[in-house]
């Protein structure tokens, strides 16, 4: 795998010792409009600008100045509220200040088409296919963002107690009459080994959400 994969992770966590670049949490904004950010800030990572608090209106010019001299790494909008007229101003800004080198979520692509789009890897049984799709909407420019697999559904039929879903790029194990379906860092390489053949630029994972299983570490 060529293309970058970006940790996102607090600023009290540790490196991850499987390799990859960091990308810090905690960047975003105060209702009063005032900058909110991590009291250290770690060095070489992207700034992951996040949409917890906003204010009422758009932040004054300076303050997204100094929020892009943060982001000299790489900016990742992750922004999950529905777009307003604050959030559209703040992406916007940001945007024109980095020269597009920054990911937004789909619902900002439109007026953020220099940036590249977020996309969520989703729970599916054929992950090829889904990368075709996202390739034919966005072509080379689009990044991933990673959410390890960790589902249970109940079937009445497997053919093996457990193993691998070539497919979906999973791994399954049977108990009491329910399935899970869960990644382990292998197949998170293979995931995004698959993306990169279809234009992901990069990739990202909550540290967290990527070590939480003993699999992962």
């Amino acid at each position: 795998m060529s293309i970058p994969f970006y940790f996102a992770m607090e600023e009290n966590e540790a490196s991850p010792s499987a390799g990859g670049r960091c990308a810090q949490l905690g960047f975003g904004f105060q209702e009063d409009g005032s900058l909110r950010l991590p009291r250290r800030l770690l060095s070489g990572a992207a700034a992951v600008v996040d949409d917890h608090l906003l204010p009422s209106t758009p932040p004054e010019p300076a303050v997204l100045d100094r929020l892009a001299e943060t982001c000299g790494n790489g900016c990742f909008l992750d922004f999950e509220r529905p777009i307003n007229e604050v959030g559209a101003a703040i992406a916007v800004g940001l945007h024109q200040r980095l020269n597009g080198n920054m990911t937004v979520p789909p619902a900002l692509h439109g007026l953020c088409p220099d940036a590249a789009v977020q996309v969520q890897g989703p729970f599916c049984n054929h992950w090829e296919r889904f990368m075709q799709n996202v390739q034919a909407q966005y072509g080379y420019h689009w990044v991933l963002e990673v959410i390890p697999w960790d589902k249970s559904i109940q079937l009445t039929y497997m053919e093996t107690q457990e193993g691998c879903l070539h497919a979906a790029v999973c791994h399954y194990r049977v108990k009491d009459s329910l399935v899970h379906f869960f990644d382990t860092e292998e197949t998170i390489t293979q995931k995004l080994a698959v993306a990169e053949k279809y234009g992901c630029q990069a990739g990202i994972v909550l540290l967290r959400e990527y070590t939480k299983n003993a699999q992962f570490v």
